[in-house]
């Protein structure tokens, strides 16, 4: 059997999700369990990056759009980057960008976050 893996990691404080090729349901479920993960213990800012991946489908970008209410719940930040041209689109047509950020890579989208100041959290 196949397992799937949402690969994650921390950088000065900043998540960064990787969704893989194939953003569906499962890998979804995968990187919205992981983003809350996140914020459980206090990262507000959060990059997904989406060099890999070459397809959304529609329960994918439901549960995108779940990432995102969750994160702006928490006055955090989110940032999309290394979309390919149909990706963009898709997002751009389904009004994405209005609720978050977009970088070009990974490296701008961790640049501009920690250009701004901390994130205040209150507990």
């Amino acid at each position: 059997m196949h397992t799937v893996e949402i690969i994650s990691k921390v950088i000065d404080g900043t998540g960064v999700i990787y969704p893989g090729q194939y953003l569906n349901q499962l890998r979804g479920e995968l990187i919205e369990e992981r983003c809350h993960e996140m914020l459980a213990v206090g990262v507000r800012r959060i990059v997904i990056n989406f060099e890999e991946t070459e397809l959304v489908n529609s329960i994918g970008i439901s549960i995108l759009l779940g990432v995102i209410e969750a994160v702006n719940e928490v006055s955090g930040e989110l940032i999309l980057s290394n979309l390919n041209d149909s990706n963009r689109e898709l997002f751009d047509m389904l009004g994405l960008f209005a609720y978050v950020g977009v970088e070009i890579t990974e490296e701008s989208a961790l640049r501009k976050l920690h250009e701004q100041p901390e994130l205040v959290t209150s507990r």
